[in-house]
């Protein structure tokens, strides 16, 4: 207990200073004044989805930076040996993320819905609830090496965690089937601490997150000894590979007697083809216009009496075009972060290819990526008729935004806790601007034209209105994106040097 109560201080003040709480203080006031906004009518569900999809489930997300900085390191080599030892060093990090989930859902709901006198089951609620997914983030994380192999893992889990039961909270799906999901429990807890459910489902709720709180932190365990502690898989003990694999792994990746150029191609194409999850990246822009394709008329038709969603149709399929972009400038930017964490950076620096080539071969790649699954998904999008051209403007200006973000996380966040921290704010950056565009009159909405995202999706809006003006706006699209990716490329080149 004396080591864990040193402990908590700590892991508190590290996440303060990789910038977790700085993010939140600033999520948590778009939060407030998000749910203050929405019409009285739909502001309970709009505060119970923001949340149960954001706060509550951050642990998840954090636990995997957390745990892979930590191994890099070798502070878990340290803390295995202390008087710490597995369970207090899952405890600590369950505690300190599921109190940052609780006092952000807490401020939401009662400075963004208003004060409810059910607020005690609210935030107890959400401390089970966010102490689960921390450890089901745990269990995810565990075997992994790289934050990029987990990250793109963790869609197959945020997929099966969230997906389902939100489908079946905004009520297109009915189905007992949805009580397996923790997903659920969570979606009940919060809600209960607005407005009443059925003691049947509270009841559900608390002995579902209760048992699975438990169950979890077992299987916590478990993967803490076997891929830590012992190191499940060869190489893999405490974060480090063996000898021979790193060697290899150098070798390959930087063959400087052959090309730079080649080296790094065939390197990232082995990340690729050793982890299959990296493909979910390339099929996530199709993916999402096939649920929007599902789910949209269905929400449509819902909403028709309160509100007529179909003269947004075009903001909306807009908006599918900075979907690529914005996964591709994530994963980019975390093969940046650990290229110079890992010193890899440093060695290209000095071979053949230079920063400046490294730069390039990154800015390049991003933007084929996103431009390759972007195109297919703005022309299959079909919620409003668009010209090839339109489309293909549209794709070639949003993409750029890719290299742009990965070249922000890269100057911007010290390590990949921090640019994972840094990340929650990507959705505003590409999202935020078809809000604006939406509701917002010109000239008020040029405002957020230094976002390079705005300018991608007011091209898609005003090209398939027919009005030829959409070029313009292309073109100061391109033009915005070139300085963005040029300013984040020197700040970023001042701080590797």
């Amino acid at each position: 207990m004396t080591a864990l109560r040193s402990m908590l201080p700590w892991d508190t003040r590290l996440q303060v200073r990789y910038g977790i709480y700085s993010v939140y203080a600033v999520l948590t006031v778009l939060f407030v004044l998000g749910v203050r906004l929405t019409d009285p009518s739909l502001r309970t569900d709009v505060a119970v989805l923001v949340i149960a999809l954001d706060p509550t489930a951050l642990g998840f997300y954090f636990i995997a930076a957390l745990v892979l900085f930590e191994k890099r390191e070798g502070v878990v080599e340290a803390l295995v040996v202390s008087p710490l030892s597995d369970r207090g060093y899952l405890a600590s990090k369950t505690i300190t993320l599921s109190f940052l989930a609780t006092l952000v859902s807490t401020l939401v709901a009662v400075l963004g819905h208003g004060a409810t006198p059910r607020i005690v089951i609210l935030v107890v609620g959400v401390a089970l609830s966010a102490s689960l997914f921390v450890s089901i983030g745990f269990v995810a994380i565990a075997r992994f090496d790289s934050i990029n192999e987990y990250f793109l893992t963790a869609v197959f889990w945020g997929g099966i965690l969230f997906v389902p039961p939100l489908v079946g909270y905004v009520g297109l799906v009915e189905s007992p089937l949805l009580y397996l999901f923790p997903t659920q429990a969570t979606l009940f807890v919060i809600e209960a601490g607005f407005r009443p459910i059925s003691s049947l489902n509270l009841l559900y709720s608390f002995g579902y997150l209760v048992a699975g709180n438990v169950v979890a932190y077992i299987l916590a365990r478990r993967a803490f000894r076997k891929h830590i502690v012992r190191g499940g898989d060869p190489g893999r003990q405490l974060g480090r590979r063996d000898v021979s694999r790193e060697g290899k792994r150098d070798d390959e990746r930087m063959p400087f007697s052959r090309s730079p150029w080649t080296a790094m191609v065939r390197g990232d194409i082995r990340n690729w083809v050793r982890d299959p999850m990296l493909a979910i990246a390339a099929v996530g822009p199709l993916a999402m216009v096939l649920v929007l394709r599902l789910i949209l008329p269905s929400v449509t038709s819902m909403l028709s009496p309160t509100a007529d969603l179909r003269p947004y149709y075009p903001v909306i399929a807009g908006t599918i075009a900075v979907f690529g972009p914005a996964i591709y400038g994530f994963i980019v930017g975390m093969f940046v972060l650990e290229d110079r964490d890992e010193g890899v950076l440093d060695a290209y620096k000095t071979s053949p290819l230079s920063a400046r080539g490294y730069f390039v071969y990154r800015c390049v790649t991003a933007y084929c990526f996103s431009f390759g699954t972007t195109l297919p998904a703005v022309a299959l999008i079909g919620l409003v008729p668009a010209s090839p051209a339109v489309i293909v403007g549209t794709t070639a200006v949003s993409s750029l935004g890719a290299p742009a973000f990965a070249f922000a996380l890269g100057a911007v966040a010290s390590n990949t806790i921090e640019g994972i921290a840094i990340s929650k704010f990507g959705n505003i950056v590409f999202i935020g601007p078809a809000f604006v565009i939406a509701l917002v009159p010109e000239p008020l909405q040029f405002v957020v034209g230094v976002f390079p995202a705005y300018w991608a999706i007011k091209t898609f809006v005003v090209g398939v209105s027919g009005d030829s003006s959409w070029v313009l706006y292309l073109g100061i699209g391109v033009v915005v994106n070139a300085i963005a990716i040029a300013l984040f490329g020197w700040w970023f080149a001042e701080r590797t040097r």
